[in-house]
């Protein structure tokens, strides 16, 4: 049996290609939209990509599944209801696809997503017993899928179906088979999600602590508080339900110049700086927000900006701007209209900039012992709040922050501060583009902070 799994860093994505080395063919489950990889790793090993499998409606990237099977004729299958437009091949529990000495099963088990299934691996030259779960957002390794991304109203619905599928469905499989998810360290469609690429059945079952929870408690701990939803989930469903447009067809971004910047700017473009919080910070773009370029890029970008919206890209080299567009498509961005390579053309142009001034944890602790009335906001999540904050912080994490901005005037003085000050930086540009005049970033943040002073647990 052919097996290799796909990592996409930031996102958390796995996608995988299994195959039958003998017969020649590959399936390819939960392709990520650039799909450059699955076809030059099937050509490497002599195979041809036959069939695309989505496990579910992905609702935190764009699916690969049109992008290749545009490039390569294969047929995309998914489970019958889940609701898609587009051409496909419909999948029902305890369908099965032969690939050669490769069976693929299809066992309904939704949870995540009311039509979501797991796939069940088995090499047949090795064993009649499936060896493998490709088990979708339904259970991932140290944590389980979030019920709550089809709507308020089904979520009890969701919940009853998540336990089930864990218990019930994927009861009939023995401890000894291999789980492999499609979302690993740093996806939003789960808390707590291990670095590890996969795990066992028996071992989650045993470790995973979803797993050891009576049903009320399972219940109680899901339904409790609804995990953050960012800008860019509901867009990225309608996308997935109907085809996203194939990448050629995308208009490719533009390099602007000062004119063209003054234009974008006054139709209402969102300009999205990746540079890194320092430089951001000495001169800006007014109006700019600041998601400095990393591998988390878009997850930081679906939760500021609507994706509807167009784009305008700030970077200090090409090749960043390249790098960002195939990021950002993923995370359904498609409207990436033009980009500027540094600020030196607009700033000789006399044009205004921006500045926000990054504070040193020793700054801030000065500035908090002469004036009382300095605000200071810590954007960071609950989690990380409760292990340790400044005693005159104010919390509000940067989503909430994003949804219900501050109630302060325009002209008091606020510090920002985060782990790290990547984020604060986000909350701090944010802060200024919305009129507050008086904004600063502490670099360095509370990783900096807790290793000079005392916190508040």
């Amino acid at each position: 049996m052919f097996f290799k799994q796909i990592k996409v860093e930031g996102l958390g994505c796995l996608s995988y290609m299994i195959g039958c080395p003998r017969d020649g063919r590959v399936f390819v489950v939960d392709p990520k939209r650039d799909v450059d990889d699955y076809i030059r790793i099937a050509d490497e090993n002599g195979l041809v990509i036959k069939g695309i499998i989505d496990t579910h409606v992905h609702a935190d990237h764009i699916s690969g599944g049109q992008e290749l099977s545009a490039r390569t004729g294969a047929d995309i299958y998914i489970h019958e209801n889940a609701g898609v437009s587009y051409a496909h091949r419909k999948l029902k529990d305890g369908d099965r696809i032969e690939i050669g000495k490769v069976l693929l099963e299809a066992v309904y088990t939704p949870g995540h997503t009311p039509n979501a299934v797991t796939i069940a691996v088995t090499d047949t030259s090795r064993s009649s017993a499936p060896e493998m779960l490709l088990t979708g957002d339904l259970l991932f390794v140290g944590s389980i899928g979030r019920p709550d991304l089809a709507g308020g109203e089904l979520l009890d619905e969701q919940v009853e179906n998540l336990y089930h599928s864990l218990h019930t469905t994927l009861g009939r499989f023995q401890d000894l088979v291999e789980i492999y998810p499609a979302h690993g360290e740093g996806s939003l469609c789960g808390s707590g999600l291990s670095a590890k690429p996969s795990s066992t059945l028996g071992f989650e079952r045993q470790n995973n602590r979803f797993y050891r929870l009576s049903f009320e408690a399972f219940k109680q701990e899901l339904t409790a508080t609804t995990p953050y939803r960012p800008l860019n989930f509901p867009h990225i469903i309608s996308q997935n339900k109907k085809g996203p447009q194939l990448t050629a067809a995308l208009r490719k971004p533009l390099k602007f110049g000062t004119a063209e910047i003054q234009m974008a700017l006054a139709e209402g473009v969102s300009v999205i700086d990746l540079r890194d919080a320092t430089a951001f910070g000495g001169a800006y773009i007014p109006g700019s927000l600041n998601i400095g370029f990393t591998p988390q890029s878009a997850t930081w970008l679906g939760t500021v900006v609507d994706p509807q919206k167009p784009l305008l890209l700030m970077a200090h080299h090409a090749d960043e701007i390249d790098a960002a567009v195939i990021h950002f498509r993923r995370a359904g961005y498609d409207h990436i209209r033009g980009f500027v390579i540094g600020l030196s053309d607009w700033i000789s142009q006399g044009e205004e900039t921006g500045f926000l001034p990054q504070l040193s944890i020793h700054g801030l602790r000065r500035v908090m012992e002469k004036y009382s009335n300095h605000h200071v906001i810590d954007v960071r999540t609950l989690q990380e709040w409760q292990q340790g904050h400044i005693r005159q912080a104010v919390h509000l994490p940067l989503n909430e922050l994003i949804e219900q901005g501050v109630d302060l005037n325009k002209d008091d003085h606020i510090s920002v501060i985060c782990g790290s000050g990547y984020r604060s930086n986000i909350a701090g540009s944010l802060l200024k583009s919305r009129g507050y005049n008086h904004v600063y970033s502490v670099v360095g943040g509370m990783n900096a902070w807790r290793r000079k002073y005392d916190v508040d647990i």
